[in-house]
């Protein structure tokens, strides 16, 4: 009896598939640091009114937590997306991001 003849299928490397992840990844990275800014904050807020002191203030406190809520409701959508809308809110986040910099840290 003969043997049947096999075929190995290949599959084709996405590379844009990966760079898709590394973005999704570094724009997830974005909005966790920003959410640790604001335990930070919110964590200084509370020692200075311990202390008697003035603490960061609460433009400070309630406009990097505004952003955060911003950031995470993009970084939700570019994670359950593909195409366009995924990278679109990817750039909002990293354009959020620098926007919260200048804003707050760097003006």
């Amino acid at each position: 009896m003969a043997e049947p003849d096999t075929v190995e299928l290949s599959v084709p490397a996405e590379p844009t598939r990966a760079r898709v992840r590394v973005w999704r990844g570094l724009t997830g990275a974005l909005v966790a640091g920003w959410g640790a800014v604001v335990v930070v904050l919110v964590v200084a807020q509370v020692v200075a009114w311990s202390g008697g002191g003035e603490g960061p203030g609460a433009f400070e406190l309630v406009g990097h937590a505004v952003g955060l809520v911003f950031a995470g409701g993009a970084q939700f959508v570019a994670e359950r997306s593909d195409g366009v809308r995924a990278g679109a809110a990817g750039a909002a986040i990293a354009l959020l991001t620098l926007v919260m910099l200048w804003v707050f840290w760097w003006s």
